[in-house]
């Protein structure tokens, strides 16, 4: 059992909306008590849990009880045995988190270190192996140390189907960061998760205020950490995301493509687009890679910068992904988009119930 570590040993009490106030417990963004703390005397908040001072164990129910908390969607289960395909005996995985997605069964491996030092390359290379054995495609890292720079590269850059995030314990309450924007229009579905230090966001809010046209509103919006959706649209690098079907008028990805470069045209007559190479996805299944179209826009000297759009082929639609660049950070968020192009799932969606267009989150 994790146990609360007790509160300082000093004179305290509890108030109310006092001005310097220290949150005491918070969970779902509500604070649950205040303390306040007399001037000068140090103070660290209880809810830190000083994960790196726990034994393994109680670390691992730390983490355990957290995303049971956060997720409460998934079926989240300890000490899993899994089958290895390679090594074909059981592997064992530390936490084990499944979402059923109408036919798809999401998992997200996680394993807890507890180390007297740092995450290693030797570590994530264990991992990944193990990742590839138990046909798993996401992974996470806990550490309660952190990690080493060669370690976070070589998580960044595996180059297999697999997906692997390195958190340090503090991280836990960003987990949304390592979190899946699932996201269905009619038969086309998709599973898009948000580069390292991103958050996923699924408010659907009109991208022109006061819009309630359908087309000008994104299914799911990737920021940076620290940001609002709305901070990030003026003051940072901003995505968004949306799934749009096929129609008589438009029944390939370039003809979709092509009519929203005539749409824009109409509004921006100076707008200037320009195709660029296509990025390369790998086949899953023994099936084809989808075929991708990457292009970018300049719309309008009003814009903060170049507007790159990535569309990615399905039999009855596409997956769009904009990235709004501010100028002259090409070279720091282009790759972060075509990272997640070559990441995302793309999947039939066979749940009757789901038969129109909308979004769930992970994390």
């Amino acid at each position: 059992m994790l146990h609360v570590p007790q509160l300082p040993r000093f004179p305290t009490r509890i108030t109310q909306n006092c001005s310097n106030a220290v949150p005491l417990y918070k969970r779902d963004n509500r604070t649950r008590m205040e303390i306040k703390v007399p001037p000068g005397d140090e103070y660290r908040p209880p809810d830190y849990f000083a994960p790196d001072k726990l034994d393994w164990q109680q670390y691992e129910a730390y983490v355990f009880g957290t995303l049971e908390r956060m997720l409460p969607g998934a079926k989240i289960t300890r000490d899993v045995h899994l089958r290895g395909v390679k090594t074909v005996v059981p592997r064992q995985v530390d936490i084990l988190v499944e979402r059923d997605l109408g036919g798809f069964n999401l998992k997200i491996a996680i394993d807890c270190k507890s180390y007297g030092r740092r995450v290693n390359v030797n570590d994530v290379e264990r991992f990944l192996g193990m990742l590839d054995d138990i046909r798993v495609s996401k992974g996470v890292l806990m550490t309660t140390k952190g990690y080493s720079k060669a370690a976070w590269n070589r998580a960044q850059n595996e180059s297999r189907d697999i997906e692997l995030h390195i958190l340090a314990a503090e991280q836990l309450s960003r987990f949304h960061s390592i979190g899946c924007a699932i996201l269905w229009n009619g038969p086309v579905a998709a599973l898009v998760s948000p580069p390292d230090g991103w958050a996923v966001d699924n408010e659907q809010r009109p991208m022109v205020p006061g819009s309630k046209r359908r087309a000008d509103t994104p299914q799911f919006t990737f920021y940076p950490l620290g940001h609002t959706r709305d901070s990030a649209v003026f003051g940072s690098a901003f995505m968004y995301g949306k799934i749009v079907l096929k129609w008589r008028e438009a029944p390939t990805m370039e003809a979709i493509a092509a009519w929203h470069e005539q749409q824009a045209l109409q509004q921006w007559p100076t707008a200037r687009f320009e195709r660029l190479p296509a990025v390369q996805r790998e086949g899953r299944a023994g099936s084809e890679p989808e075929k991708t179209l990457l292009r970018v826009g300049h719309i309008h000297s009003g814009y903060k910068g170049p507007e790159y759009s990535l569309y990615i082929d399905h039999a009855e639609g596409v997956l769009l992904l904009v990235l709004f660049c501010p100028e002259g950070k090409d070279a720091i968020y282009l790759p972060l988009l075509k990272w997640i192009g070559e990441k995302a799932l793309m999947l039939d969606c066979t749940d009757r119930r789901r038969t129109e267009s909308n979004t769930e989150t992970i994390g």
